[in-house]
């Protein structure tokens, strides 16, 4: 009688931990809309002056794109939606001072805005707008550090980019 109690709470909760440990990571709250599947990524549109951002920007994305593994990756022409975006403002601000007045540090901000739309109808699926910015050193600041422990405003346009490419991708995700 001991060994079929203890077999059943066993079994129960087993069977507990199967599926509420199991389930939050199988199960999205929603589904890929109807139609989709596959994306493309078309060329990232360039407002700013900064020269070959929206290249580096696209082969950002389209990296994240395929180690997430969202969604087969086709080109804009035959794919079953299409990620359109723009970076429509890049900045550079202060960010902290030494004591003497001297800016230490620099925040560079980035903005850009996205629509997800399926083809071939142009449904839009999802837009909007989405800004990251990071940190990176003046250089006299970086001058007074070891060449290890520098950061130069292309560490931090690379460190903003993938920030900003994974909070696109986990937007459109979000209703899965």
């Amino acid at each position: 009688m001991i060994f079929k109690a203890k077999y059943t709470v066993f079994i129960f909760i087993l069977t507990h931990l199967l599926f509420t440990g199991c389930g939050i990571y199988s199960v999205r709250p929603g589904t890929i809309p109807p139609g989709i599947k596959s994306i493309a990524v078309e060329d990232v549109l360039n407002e700013t002056a900064e020269f070959g951002l929206g290249q580096e920007l696209t082969s950002v994305l389209i990296s994240r794109i395929l180690s997430e593994n969202i969604l087969p990756l086709a080109e804009p022409h035959s794919a079953h939606s299409v990620i359109r975006t723009r970076i429509t403002r890049i900045s550079d601000d202060p960010h902290t001072f030494d004591e003497t007045e001297t800016v230490k540090e620099y925040k560079v901000s980035l903005t850009l805005q996205f629509e997800w739309i399926a083809t071939p109808e142009e449904r839009e699926l999802m837009s909007g707008t989405l800004s990251q910015w990071s940190i990176y050193y003046s250089d006299n600041y970086n001058n007074q550090l070891s060449p290890g422990d520098q950061i130069v405003r292309e560490d931090a346009i690379e460190d903003v980019l993938g920030k900003i490419s994974q909070d696109l991708i986990e937007k459109l995700t979000s209703d899965w």
